[in-house]
Parts: C-alpha cells; structure tokens; sequence
C-alpha cells in the first residue's frame, strides 16, 4: 500500500513540475495579447526621387518592431525596411505585426530639383564718417569688375542715407562695428575685402533651387512691382525681400586707407546701392506654404511712392528669398525700373 501511494505521489510531483515548466510559455502568450496596435514612422516625408527612404515600427507596449514587422509601400510588400522610390508622386505606406496593421503615412517624391541661374548678395554697412569704409567700396569695384552676378545693397547709418530701419538690421546680423560686408546673409567678408574677392564670387558655384524675376513700371512717382518666384525643390519655409535702393548719391566719405588715391577725404563721392526702403519686413515676409510646391510659381504686386528727393532714374529693385528656418539667401536678383526679366532657369 505504502509503494502504491509513493507511486501516486511521485506522478502528482512530476505533473506539478511539468506544469511549472510552461510557465514561460504562458507569459508569451499574454505578453503577445498585448498587442493592440502599430505605429509606422519614416526618415523623411518628403524626398527627391531615386532616393531611398527608412521605416520603423513601434508597438503600443513600446517594443521595437521595425526588423519584424512587413512593410508595403502602395499595398505591395517592400524587402525589408528600406525603400528606393524611383518614381515621382505619392505614396501610402504602412506595416502589419502579428496580424495587427499600423495606420498609414504618406511619402511624397518629387522630381530632381530645378536649377536657376545664381547671383549673390553683398549687403555693405557703411558711412560717410566711416573712415575705412572706402575698403569695402573699392573691394565691391574690383568684384564688378570681375562679375555681373553680384547684388550689391549699402545700407547706411549716421550719415544723410540712414536707412531708417538700420539698428534692427544691424542687431539682426550682429553688426557692431564699421565697415562690415556680409554675404548671402550668412558670413562676413574677411578682412581685406579686396584680396578676397574670390569669398563671394565661390557663391556663384552653389545651386540655387529658386528663381526670381522683376517687372515693373512707372506712373508719376508711383512704382508698381510684380514679383515672381519660381520653386524648384522642397521647403518648408520661403522668405521674400523686397528692397528700394539708389545710385549716384553725391556725399563726401571719410578715408583713413590708401585706396582712391589715399586722400583723408573723398570729395563729391559717389554712393551706389544705398538702402532706401524695405516693401517687407526686413527680414522677409513669409511665403505661404500653399505657394511652396515643387514647379509653383508665386506671385506678389508691390508698390512704392518715391519721394520728392529721390532722383526716379537713379531707383532700383533688389529682391531675394531666404529660407524660412534661418536668414541663408537661397537667390537675389536686381532690377532697374522698367526692367521685364524672366525667369532664369538652367
């Protein structure tokens, strides 16, 4: 009797342990009943077509499912998680786990950027009692000498060509001292500008991916403008400025350098490009993002009463588009009254 209960026992025992041993298995099991759902994510949104984009997926646990799950970009499978797009439009994609299917995102691909013909701006802080400005001058000569592609803009402070919104300009770009040139919006013009002429014309080499063009006309003292740009990549923010500049403003410039013959007072000099008005923001009015598709063409109608003392022939127009994440200026272009410009693309 006692071996048929031992017997008994040591069955009970080893079913017990058995029991025990599935206990991982059971956790599984709930462990995979907890998922509920999948979250598909992609590198980019937006790409340029023959560039391939990444996938990942994310549980709702939190658990990482990218190298597990399936993946379809337009309800077809794609080989693991990374795909080339080799067409232009747009594309739905999403994943499945474990019969759970993420909710889809949209891929949009657009064709290779278009090119446009590059100028660079050289915006000149300056004065008449700015004794080394006249570096900056005669450095801005030799450039025109050497180009036609630079967009010259002065803007003047202490003197009779104040521009009237100079310090918020000054304190946009970190301007303290005289003279200071800066380029493109994005870095100073190394000291001594005119042996450095080759620090704004390496610009020109950079793509631009905007074009711009200039028409206007003249009624009186009235100045309308039409401004054209052409989008020919991805942005997410444009910026367009739009400036009022003159020629052949006659002051006397204080001169502590060699150059113009080295005399300590420069009679009857002649200033180009002075900064008269600003028709946007000085920073650039934004763009809306509706007009900043691939190919669009945006367009804007400016106007502008030239005053009584501003010589009407002496007037030009200097526009340029920023990006809208920072100050960079993608393209400029510069225009006389009555000029009829079109779009420059390469």
């Amino acid at each position: 009797m006692l071996k048929k209960y031992s017997s008994f026992f040591y069955l009970f025992l080893l079913a017990l342990l058995s029991c025990s041993g599935d206990d991982n298995g059971s956790d599984d099991t709930t462990s995979s009943s907890k998922l509920t759902s999948l979250t598909i994510s992609s590198s980019v949104d937006k790409a340029i077509v023959g560039e391939s984009i990444f996938f990942s997926a994310l549980d709702n646990t939190g658990a990482v499912r990218t190298y597990e799950a399936k993946f379809y970009v337009n309800n077809n499978e794609i080989s693991g998680n990374t795909y080339l797009f080799d067409e232009v439009g747009t594309f739905e994609v999403y994943a499945t786990y474990e019969n759970v299917t993420s909710s889809k995102i949209e891929i949009t691909i657009t064709p290779i950027p278009i090119e446009f013909k590059k100028r660079v701006l050289v915006e000149d802080y300056t004065g008449t009692w700015c004794g080394w400005c006249p570096r900056i001058s005669y450095a801005i000569e030799k450039l025109e000498e050497e180009t036609d592609d630079a967009v010259i803009v002065a803007a003047h402070q202490g003197d009779p060509m104040q521009f009237s919104q100079i310090t918020a300009l000054m304190n946009a770009f970190g301007v303290t001292g005289f003279p200071t040139g800066i380029i493109n919006r994005t870095a100073n013009w190394n000291y001594p500008q005119p042996n450095n002429i080759s620090q704004v014309t390496m610009q020109l080499y950079e793509p631009a991916n905007v074009g711009l063009a200039i028409n206007s006309s003249m009624d009186g003292n009235n100045l309308s403008i039409n401004m054209k740009v052409k989008i020919g990549s991805n942005y997410n923010s444009l910026r367009l400025v739009v400036y009022i500049v003159e020629d052949n403003l006659i002051y006397d410039q204080q001169n502590y350098t060699s150059y113009y013959g080295g005399a300590s007072v420069l009679r009857n000099f002649k200033h180009h490009n002075v900064l008269r008005a600003s028709l946007t923001n000085i920073l650039g009015d934004q763009i809306p993002n509706g007009n900043l598709g691939f190919g669009n063409v945006y367009e804007r109608e400016f106007s502008y009463s030239i005053p009584s003392n501003y010589k009407k022939s002496n007037i030009k127009i200097v526009s340029f588009v920023t990006t809208g994440e920072s100050t960079e200026v993608i393209n400029v272009r510069g225009a006389n009254v009555g000029d009829q410009q079109s779009i420059e693309q390469n």
